[in-house]
C-alpha cells in the first residue's frame, strides 16, 4: 500500500499558514469583497497573525527593523491625522492602505526564517487566481466589454457583478504586478530551483505558472486599462532582453526596450485594423474587434484629462502646504497614491510612504544576485502604478509577500546569491 509522507508543522506555523490562507481567498476573491461576516475574519486572521508573530524568536514586532518601524509609524501618524482633522471622506478609505502594510510585516518576517511560509503563499495564490481570472474574462466576453470599469465605481451593479466572481480594477492590477514574476519562471524554466520533488509536482507546477501567465496576459489584453498595458509591456520585454548588470549593456537593453513599448503603442491600433479586415469572416473577428474597442473606449472617454487635473490639483497642494499637508483628503486629486500623500502629509510622511513602496523593489534591484531584467520590471510596475493610481489591500498582498515567495522558489534569496557571488569573486582574486 503506497504511504504518502506528509512533513508536520508545528500548530503555530499550521496556524500562521492557515491565517495566510484565508487572508489571500479574501482578497483575491471578488464574491468575498462585501460581505461583512468576511471582513470580521479578516480581521480575525491578522490579530491571530499578528499574535504568532510576537510569539516567535525572531519576531518583526518585538525586533523590527526600519521599514517595520516605518510602517508602523505611518499608520499611527495617519490614524491620528483622522481623529485629529476630520474630513468628509469616511476613514474606511484608510484601511486598504493599513491592510496593504500589514503584509509589509508578513513579508519581513518571512525574510526572517519563513521562507517555506513564503513558498506556501506564493503557490496559494497562484492556485486562487486562476479561478477569478476566468470568471473575469468570462464577464468581459459575455456580459460587457468595460466589466472591469464598472466594478471600480461603488454601485449596486458592482456588487452584483463582483458576487459573480468579475474582478475590477484592483484585481486586474494585482494581476499585472504578477507577471514580471510568472514570465520570468515562465521563460526560465531551470530557476525552479527544488530537484528534490517529484517530476509530477514539478510539471504541475510549471503548468500552473504557464496558465496563470497565459491568463494574466489575455485579462490584461481584454480589461481595457492603458496603463495596465504599457506596464505589462515594459515588464515582460524587461524579463525577455535585459539580462546583464554592465552599465552600457544595461542601458542600452533599457533604451530598447523603451523604444519597443513606445513603437507598439503608437503602431497596436493600426495593428489590430488590419489584423481585423484580415480575420473577417473568422472566429477570430469578433475577438480582434473587441481588444481594439478596449483600447479606443479607454483613450474615449477622457481619462487622460482627468487624470492630468488630477496629478496638477495634488502637487499644487503640496507647493502650497509642503511641511504638514492639508492634513484633509478632502482636496487631494484622489488619483495617485504617491501624489496623494504628499499632498495630504507633506514631505515627510509623502517621502515615507513612497520609500514603503518601493523599498522591497529596490532592495531587489540593488542585490547583485537578482536577475535585472526581473528586478527592474518589478520595480517598473512597483513604481509605475502608485504614481498613476490609488492603491489597494491585494497590491500589498503581491509586492511584498508574493514576490518573497516567487524569489523563494527560484532558489536562495537575492540577497543569499550576491553574497555567494561576492564570496566567490572574492576568492578568486584571492
Amino acid at each position: 500500500m503506497l504511504r504518502l509522507k506528509i512533513p508536520r508543522l508545528p500548530q503555530a506555523a499550521l496556524l500562521r499558514r492557515a491565517a495566510l490562507a484565508y487572508l489571500i481567498i479574501w482578497m483575491l476573491s471578488p464574491p468575498l469583497a462585501y460581505g461583512a461576516g468576511w471582513r470580521v475574519l479578516a480581521v480575525a486572521a491578522m490579530l491571530l497573525w499578528l499574535a504568532l508573530d510576537a510569539l516567535s524568536p525572531r519576531s518583526v514586532l518585538l525586533r523590527p527593523n526600519w521599514p517595520v518601524l516605518c510602517t508602523l509609524v505611518f499608520i499611527f501618524y495617519t490614524a491620528f491625522i483622522e481623529w485629529l482633522v476630520p474630513d468628509a471622506a469616511s476613514i474606511n478609505r484608510q484601511f486598504p492602505i493599513w491592510i496593504m502594510l500589514f503584509f509589509l510585516l508578513v513579508g519581513e518576517s518571512q525574510r526572517r526564517g519563513h521562507s517555506d511560509d513564503a513558498k506556501f503563499c506564493f503557490w496559494v495564490i497562484l492556485a486562487v487566481l486562476p479561478v477569478w481570472s476566468i470568471a473575469t474574462l468570462w464577464g468581459i466576453n459575455t456580459i460587457a466589454g468595460d466589466v472591469a470599469r464598472t466594478i471600480a465605481r461603488s454601485s449596486q451593479e458592482s456588487r452584483d457583478l463582483a458576487g459573480q466572481g468579475i474582478g475590477g480594477y484592483g484585481y486586474v492590477y494585482t494581476v499585472v504586478l504578477c507577471l514580471p514574476f510568472l514570465a520570468h519562471l515562465a521563460f526560465r524554466a531551470r530557476t525552479i530551483a527544488d530537484r528534490s520533488q517529484a517530476r509530477w509536482k514539478r510539471r504541475f507546477q510549471r503548468m500552473l505558472i504557464w496558465g496563470n501567465f497565459v491568463l494574466a496576459v489575455l485579462l490584461i489584453l481584454r480589461a481595457g486599462y492603458s496603463i495596465a498595458l504599457i506596464l505589462s509591456a515594459f515588464a515582460i520585454l524587461s524579463v525577455l532582453l535585459i539580462h546583464s548588470r554592465r552599465p552600457l549593456p544595461l542601458a542600452m537593453s533599457v533604451c530598447f526596450v523603451g523604444l519597443l513599448v513606445l513603437v507598439g503603442a503608437v503602431t497596436v491600433k493600426p495593428v489590430l485594423g488590419v489584423l481585423e479586415g484580415a480575420a473577417t469572416g473568422t472566429e477570430y473577428s469578433a475577438k480582434v474587434r473587441d481588444i481594439r474597442a478596449s483600447l479606443e473606449d479607454e483613450q474615449s472617454t477622457g481619462t487622460v484629462e482627468g487624470r492630468t487635473e488630477r496629478y496638477i490639483r495634488s502637487i499644487r497642494l503640496f507647493v502650497e502646504n509642503p511641511v504638514i499637508g492639508t492634513l484633509t483628503f478632502d482636496d487631494v486629486g484622489k488619483h495617485s497614491a504617491v501624489l496623494d500623500r504628499f499632498a495630504q502629509y507633506g514631505f515627510g510622511f509623502g517621502l515615507l510612504f513612497l520609500a514603503l513602496l518601493i523599498h522591497v523593489p529596490l532592495r531587489v534591484a540593488r542585490s547583485p544576485g537578482a536577475p535585472i531584467g526581473l528586478a527592474l520590471a518589478f520595480l517598473i510596475v512597483a513604481l509605475g502604478f502608485p504614481m498613476s493610481n490609488n492603491v489597494f489591500m491585494s497590491w500589498g498582498l503581491v509586492l511584498y509577500v508574493f514576490s518573497q515567495g516567487a524569489f523563494a522558489v527560484m532558489g536562495p534569496s537575492p540577497d543569499q546569491r550576491g553574497r555567494k557571488r561576492a564570496l566567490e569573486g572574492g576568492r578568486a582574486h584571492a
